[in-house]
């Protein structure tokens, strides 16, 4: 008996460091992510050069940062959806537009991630979300806010969801269902609602509050 608690003891302290570990991994990558797009300029000589290389950014590049308020939620966006770039962000499916399509009518920018183990991490919270709540998209120097229209259940064969609706300005969130199966689909619709221009390094000090 005493064996057994001892194996007990020992299990938990071994889960513990692994839940441990796992957090640290994710500030940390998620950290480098975020220095990698807050180190662009959005002002002065070095501006077009930035926003040019947003637009022409390859698998893994950062091109954003994803804010959800009502679940505190902030995360950096990178391109691609693949398994390996999604790991420590979300991840922008290059073939539903550009980042400069975001706020055009007739498009769709659709962003998939994962429902974390770790509580509050990428889109483990996003089951919580209600029509009308905020979702928040720095890209260059620009945010764009959307407002959440509707929110379904789908199977992973439903492709529809990623395709533009007419008249509309759509962004749309991807994750699985239920929390670490990958048998059906959670899909968050929002609609475009409003931009603004700020300086690049608003951004920086936003994420450093």
């Amino acid at each position: 008996m005493k064996k057994l608690g001892n194996l007990l003891i020992l299990f938990g302290m071994v889960l513990l460091i692994f839940v441990i570990y796992a957090k640290v991994q994710t500030y940390m990558e998620q950290k480098k992510l975020i220095d990698e797009y807050t180190s662009l300029t959005f002002t002065g000589n070095s501006a077009d050069e930035s926003i040019e290389k947003l637009k022409s950014a390859k698998k893994g590049d950062t091109i954003g940062i994803l804010q959800i308020p009502k679940i505190d939620l902030e995360t950096p966006i990178v391109e691609g959806a693949d398994i390996e770039d999604i790991k420590f962000a979300v991840g922008h499916l290059p073939a539903s537009g550009k980042t400069n399509d975001l706020g055009k009518v007739n498009h769709n920018f659709v962003i998939a991630g994962h429902r974390s183990y770790i509580y509050g991490k990428y889109f483990n919270r996003l089951d919580e979300l209600q029509i009308e709540n905020e979702i928040l998209i720095s890209i260059g120097n620009k945010e764009y806010t959307y407002k959440i229209k509707d929110k379904k259940i789908v199977e992973p064969t439903d492709v529809d969801v990623i395709k533009p609706m007419k008249d509309k300005s759509l962004v749309t969130l991807i994750t699985c269902h239920p929390k670490n199966s990958d048998k059906q689909r959670l899909i968050v619709y929002g609609e475009f609602v409003s931009e603004r221009t700020f300086d690049g390094h608003e951004i920086a000090e936003k994420l450093n509050e």
